[in-house]
């Protein structure tokens, strides 16, 4: 009887794993990287991919698109080998590149496709109502010293964008010009900057140009006519030394930048008065008064900030600039623009 009654214990359990669901193996494999990424379509803002789909020893779920620059990564569902991307920025190259998923495993990537715009032609309107101005943020300043000129004007607008201004002095553009408008703050309707490093007593013809990031050029605003005052000091002041010049990690724009020099001295302008212009890449990003040792500034530049130092005095005679620092910023979070 026992033997019986274990014999067919034995067949129940036999037919219990014959009818038992299979544990299926793990997927280990991904799937293959798509091949043959092309663009079908290519306009100012936009551009259409196409790609040879991926195979799996299970399935293809998606693939995703991506390119540096692009805010996200654009995904597509299986079995579509296609897709736009809008919001691109005219007259840009992207290098796209796919990947294929299974729902576990991701393919490596395609080969890069570099594809380039269509350019921005058209230029921007130009500049209006060009003035003389005499506060900056709500507090007043004298707008017209021996060697700066206050400006503000209606900004320009474009089809695209962003637009840069170039400050003409005398039909040429100036290299020392500090826009008022902090580093990362929003771009209003009107802008406001100071000329500098002007000469004493001197008349001069001062108008305004917008420039785009296609490189169009405006035609120029109507122009202000304005004299310096006059002052004596023909001496500039002694170069200043940069120590430090570095991002502080935040990786959002505007980027911190902590600056570190030696101050400059000169023959007539006391050291509390003299002013340091904080160039990055040659242009004025922030001017600084009688101060000597460790600030901080912001930049919406991505790459290479070269940074230097110049001193001027209140007569607007400037000195050499520093030693240049370069560091490279990249945006970990967020992007100016």
């Amino acid at each position: 009887m026992r033997t019986a009654l274990k014999s067919l214990a034995v067949a129940a359990g036999l037919i219990l794993l014959a009818t038992s669901p299979a544990v299926a193996a793990p997927d280990t494999k991904p799937p293959s990287i798509p091949g043959n990424l092309r663009a079908t379509q290519v306009t100012q803002t936009g551009v259409t991919l196409t790609w040879s789909p991926s195979t799996d020893n299970v399935r293809v779920v998606s693939y995703s698109v991506w390119a540096p620059g692009l805010d996200t990564v654009v995904l597509v569902n299986h079995p579509t080998t296609s897709t736009t991307i809008n919001g691109l920025h005219p007259g840009t190259t992207y290098a796209f590149r796919v990947y294929a998923s299974d729902g576990i495993r991701v393919s490596g990537p395609s080969s890069i496709l570099n594809v380039t715009t269509q350019p921005d032609v058209v230029a921007p309107s130009a500049p209006s109502g060009l003035a003389l101005a005499n506060n900056v943020h709500g507090f007043p300043v004298d707008g017209v010293t021996a060697s700066k000129v206050l400006l503000t004007w209606t900004n320009s607008t474009d089809d695209f964008g962003p637009i840069k201004y170039q400050v003409l002095v005398n039909g040429a553009p100036s290299p020392n010009v500090f826009d008022t408008r902090p580093a990362g703050s929003p771009v209003t309707t009107v802008s406001k900057a100071w000329v500098r490093q002007l000469e004493p007593g001197t008349t001069y013809n001062l108008s305004v140009r917008a420039v785009d990031s296609g490189g169009n050029v405006s035609a120029a605003s109507a122009p202000v006519t304005v004299t310096t005052d006059a002052a004596n000091d023909t001496v500039a002041p002694t170069t200043p030394t940069l120590t430090q010049a570095g991002g502080l990690g935040t990786s959002v724009c505007p980027e911190e930048l902590l600056v570190n020099y030696t101050a400059a001295t000169d023959d007539v302008t006391p050291a509390t008065a003299v002013e340091y212009e904080i160039r990055i890449n040659g242009t004025i990003s922030d001017v600084f008064k009688g101060l000597s040792g460790r600030i901080i500034i912001y930049t919406e530049i991505f790459g290479p900030n070269t940074v230097t130092i110049v001193a001027v005095d209140a007569a607007g005679n400037a000195s050499a600039p520093s030693n240049a620092i370069t560091d490279n910023i990249q945006w970990g979070i967020s992007y100016c623009g």
